[in-house]
């Protein structure tokens, strides 16, 4: 019985394994790497040698981008969007710029609803101006690739089956693909186990 035991472990234990790679193998894209730009027939404000380098994920829906010679402009703010050839726009997050153009912003791609997004712009919003549409002044930008279901392009991003969770804080909790192998492995170990009880009763023993 112990050779059983000890067998249906195992088996357990590699099922387990299997679903939690597989999971995080498809969770998991590789992040593009954008790089912005004074982009031309985009950008309409600012210094035209800024520039700046966007790394994010849709798999993972995490964003960050970091920025430099984006001098500040008296009452502007910069924010940072993307937007979709359909003209649908997503605003991603403030990006602060310091005395010196320096500038990030660093987070999660909150209320990402589709993948059909291609280009990634920071632009110049005027104090007092009402917040929720991506502002006129836009400074740099640049385009990347919209990737398809389940494919990865070039960049290495993988575009998942299921819109990613963002409401969860990086490092908060379990994912739910560690959950799920989880369960996968626990009703695999009780399966081998009812095996085993049969077969017994059939008459195999040690």
């Amino acid at each position: 019985m112990k050779r059983y035991l000890a067998a249906a472990a195992v088996l357990a234990g590699l099922a387990a394994w299997v679903c939690l790679g597989t999971a995080a193998g498809r969770a998991n894209g590789v992040p593009q790497l954008v790089k912005l730009t004074y982009l031309d027939g985009v950008s309409n404000f600012g210094p035209r040698d800024a520039e700046g380098v966007l790394e994010f994920s849709f798999a993972e829906a995490y964003v960050r981008v970091d920025v430099k010679n984006l001098v500040p402009q008296p009452g502007m703010t910069y924010e940072s969007w993307m937007t979709a050839p359909g003209g649908k726009t997503l605003y991603v997050g403030d990006l602060p710029v310091n005395a010196s153009g320096l500038g990030s912003y660093e987070g999660k791609i909150a209320k990402l609803t589709s993948y059909d997004y291609d280009l990634f712009v920071v632009a110049a919003r005027a104090s007092g101006t009402a917040a929720g549409t991506l502002p006129d002044k836009k400074a740099i930008a640049g385009r990347f690739v919209v990737i398809g279901a389940n494919e990865g392009t070039k960049a290495g991003d993988v575009r998942p089956g299921l819109l990613p969770d963002t409401g969860q804080k990086a490092g908060g909790g379990l994912p739910m693909s560690v959950v799920a192998g989880s369960f996968v492995g626990v009703v695999a170990a009780f399966s081998v186990l009812a095996t085993i009880g049969i077969v017994r009763r059939g008459g195999i023993r040690d």
